[in-house]
């Protein structure tokens, strides 16, 4: 087969050897819009290559899903509560010398469970028995029922 010759496309150029700095954007929350804007290029161009140029389809879609397990960790750990260190310099000066001295105090400290992470949580992973609204839930599985019954009669 014969060698491509000419200019190399935008894509090989501005966006493959990026892809590190891309995971990075999309670790700390880029957004397509984004990322084009980081990339230099239009919209219409960031869809194109996400459409045809699988590697950066993955690219992008694997940045996600690491997020969203970091997002996931964050939560349970709220919603459990945790325990930390916080440390505090205290400086304080000789009164005989008048020399001035720093120390560090370490604290362990203790955050509690948040109410709001706990109800979050407790809807995503026993969504069976947490809802905000139980009885609207009940009433939409039985509509959802009686639709697929109406759609299993009506089907030839």
């Amino acid at each position: 087969m014969a060698e491509k010759r000419g200019r190399k496309n935008a894509y090989e150029t501005k966006i493959k050897p990026r892809f590190d700095e891309i995971r990075e954007w999309l670790i700390n929350g880029a957004n397509n819009e984004n990322i084009a804007y980081n990339l230099g290029i239009n919209m219409v161009t960031f869809y194109k290559y996400v459409k045809e140029k699988n590697e950066f389809n993955e690219l992008l879609k694997n940045g996600r899903i690491a997020v969203v397990a970091q997002l996931r960790s964050a939560l349970i750990k709220k919603a459990m509560g945790f325990e930390y260190q916080e440390s505090k310099i205290i400086e304080r000066t000789d009164p005989e010398t008048g020399e001035k001295h720093q120390t560090v105090e370490t604290y362990n400290k203790k955050a509690l469970p948040d109410v709001a992470a706990i109800n979050l949580a407790l809807k995503n992973y026993d969504s069976e028995n947490w809802s905000n609204d139980p009885q609207g839930d009940k009433i939409k599985r039985e509509e959802l029922e009686l639709k697929k019954q109406k759609l299993e009669k009506d089907e030839w």
